[in-house]
């Protein structure tokens, strides 16, 4: 060995990974406010959580009963389907016949952990270095992650955020010949914007074949004001090729009980199953007898859109008296943006994720800095907490210069 020679091992120089990307930068904020929230609950009873979409309420009990009694039985526990168990792929089939009218093959239903693992898996089969892939503005940050790790160019059309309304225009100037995929989200998600049948119509004329169409639904069960549709049901007038996602997490409250799934052609259902092969292998399949049982229980659903409904009249209200902040109006999903360009300016904080920390340190209420999707002078609320209200009237407070009603400590929060 060469006297000074350094012997070190040789480490993972940025270059390495993938270019363009700064993992820096893609953090998911809401994981960070997140954590956030979970340092202080070590030192104070009162936090208050409006960060992930995971409802407060467990599962139906049917639910648990179906997945406890495959947990318990090794022959259901032990199965191993790539595209997803047989039984919940035409149990799905059923559902989309009594629900849209509409007859999808088994075969067509793929499924997966979630559908954040289908997502990544269908970008990676569609697009490429050189491809380009067009998100709405704003966005769930999946959507343009999963583009920039295909090696894709992102690009983007607008959603009003005053009438919620797709920009056509921004949506025509979007796509060209390198378009592969172009996503739609309804309800969407941060804004619970709807994207009604018409509305959808009028996309597939302006990408008119020259790209996939990616219609996430996957809270397509929480609507507040209008009668919920698949894209699915358009799909036989339809120029573009479709492909659409849903999961269980959502209405279903199986969240950390990862079932998901793609609804695809038939000539991607056998390559993108292969791909799970190599990268999944198999869904657990505890949660999908539990997706089963999910199906036959939609009491729940039902019940729990009365509620977030419920929260987000109440946010409209009680926020609607508040000058320096707009709450935008969603008609679904589990979510409401809170418009604070007013109020940013006003107090010269720099951006959402400071004044989702200002909110954390003076009310001990964790909120979700819109910066995670495209719109950094905003935040996100998740109606998800059953303490809900009082979040929503410590915010009022706050935005309004009144003394929280805790105990603030300017040193709890700890850096992400």
């Amino acid at each position: 060995m060469t006297v000074g020679q350094d012997t070190r091992p040789p480490t993972l120089a940025g270059s390495r990974l993938r270019p363009a990307i700064s993992f820096e930068d893609e953090r998911f904020l809401m994981f960070v406010l997140d954590e956030m929230a979970g340092d202080y609950e070590q030192r104070y009873d009162d936090v208050i959580r409006l960060t992930l979409g995971k409802s407060e309420l467990p599962p139906e009990p049917p639910i648990i009963a179906a997945m406890l009694d495959a947990a318990q039985d090794y022959a259901k526990a032990s199965l191993v389907f790539p595209g997803g168990l047989p039984q919940l792929r035409r149990r799905l089939s059923a559902e989309y016949r009594s629900r849209y009218g509409v007859e999808v093959p088994s075969e067509r239903f793929v499924i997966s952990v979630g559908t954040s693992m289908a997502f990544r898996n269908l970008t990676q089969l569609l697009a490429g270095p050189g491809d380009e892939v067009v998100v709405p503005l704003p966005y769930y940050p999946l959507y343009p992650f999963t583009a920039r790790l295909a090696g894709a160019r992102v690009r983007h059309y607008r959603i009003d955020l005053d009438t919620l309304q797709v920009d056509m225009d921004s949506l025509a100037a979007a796509i060209n010949e390198r378009t592969r995929i172009v996503v739609v989200n309804s309800p969407g998600n941060p804004l619970g914007n709807v994207i009604d049948p018409a509305t959808f119509r009028r996309i597939d004329e302006v990408v008119a074949g020259r790209a996939v169409l990616i219609a996430d639904e996957i809270y397509n069960n929480v609507h507040f004001d209008d009668e919920p549709y698949s894209a699915i049901a358009l799909a036989d007038e339809m120029t573009s090729p479709l492909v659409v996602t849903n999961a269980f997490s959502k209405a279903h409250r199986m969240y950390a009980r990862r079932v998901g799934y793609a609804i695809v052609p038939d000539e991607l259902v056998h390559p993108l199953t292969v791909i799970q092969h190599h990268t999944l292998l198999t869904t657990d399949p505890v949660p999908q007898f539990g997706a089963i049982a999910a199906l036959d229980h939609q009491d729940g659903v039902r019940s729990l859109t009365g509620r977030y409904g419920a929260r987000r009249d109440y946010t409209l209200e009680r926020l609607g008296q508040v000058s320096s902040v707009r709450a935008v109006p969603s008609r679904g999903s589990f979510y409401l943006t809170l418009d604070c360009a007013e109020y940013l300016r006003r107090h010269d904080v720099p951006g959402s994720l400071a004044l989702a920390e200002r909110i954390m340190r003076a009310t001990r209420v964790a909120t979700v800095p819109g910066s995670d999707f495209g719109l950094p002078d905003t935040l996100r609320l998740s109606y998800t907490s059953a303490r809900y209200e009082e979040g929503i009237d410590r915010l009022a407070g706050f935005f309004t210069g009144a003394p929280p009603d805790v105990d603030a400590d300017a040193d709890a929060v700890p850096r992400g």
